[in-house]
């Protein structure tokens, strides 16, 4: 089932007792210093930013930490809000971000630019995108659109665990080619070792096509 938050007037994520102090004050305070100085300047004022790998990789890192930890803050701050729970990040997910400082296998990250309304400085859509399996047993993963400012991220994830366990296939790889063209892949890394940010801006009337992807969500072949 697809949920959806729609605007949001900031991105304070607020957690009691589900991050210990250690990283709280350390891994994710570095994160967000290192990646403030090009994510602000493009999601306040669209500045041209050109990106070379180490910091798409940053910024992929940072877009799954905030929409797991967000997901996380929504069960806790706003229980049985939603028509469905949402996605709840596994342990292995988690340690993988902590450890390795970089999104967890089979995560995707895509980087838009999305015509900002001043007044709604936040949007954000999760979606379930399950994958199918070998056996049949049921993999949940999550597919997330999240815009701050004008910078427009998507973001998948999965209990890579359970999903090489159970024999998942891939998950969609590439947009619809109608969305390709304003949609950058920066996780995993791109071919191009630089790229150049912003596409073509993502208006408030594409909204829903761009978080479904035009309904192509569940399209494992695309």
């Amino acid at each position: 089932m697809r949920t959806s938050l729609g605007k949001v007037q900031h991105l304070n994520i607020t957690l009691d007792d589900a991050i210990c102090k250690d990283c709280n004050t350390i891994w994710l305070r570095q994160l967000e210093d290192e990646v403030r100085p090009f994510l602000k300047p493009m999601a306040v004022s669209i500045k041209p930013t050109k990106l070379n790998a180490s910091s798409q990789a940053l910024l992929a890192t940072w877009a799954v930490k905030t929409v797991l930890l967000f997901e996380m803050a929504i069960r806790q701050m706003y229980p049985a809000s939603r028509p469905d729970e949402g996605y709840l990040a596994s342990p292995p997910e988690l340690a993988w971000l902590r450890v390795k400082r970089e999104p967890p296998p089979r995560s995707l990250v895509w980087l838009g630019c999305w015509n900002c309304q001043h007044e709604t400085p936040v949007m954000y859509a999760p979606s379930d995108a399950p994958l199918p399996t070998a056996d049949g047993h049921p993999v949940q993963g999550h597919f997330t659109t999240l815009t701050l400012g004008y910078v427009d991220l998507q973001v998948f994830t999965v209990d890579f665990v359970s999903a090489e366990r159970h024999q998942a296939t891939t998950w969609n790889t590439k947009p619809p080619p109608w969305l390709a063209q304003a949609l950058i892949r920066i996780w995993p890394p791109p071919p191009a070792e630089e790229v150049s940010w912003p596409p073509q801006a993502f208006q408030e009337e594409d909204w829903n096509q761009l978080i479904s992807w035009g309904g192509a969500l569940r399209d494992s072949d695309i």
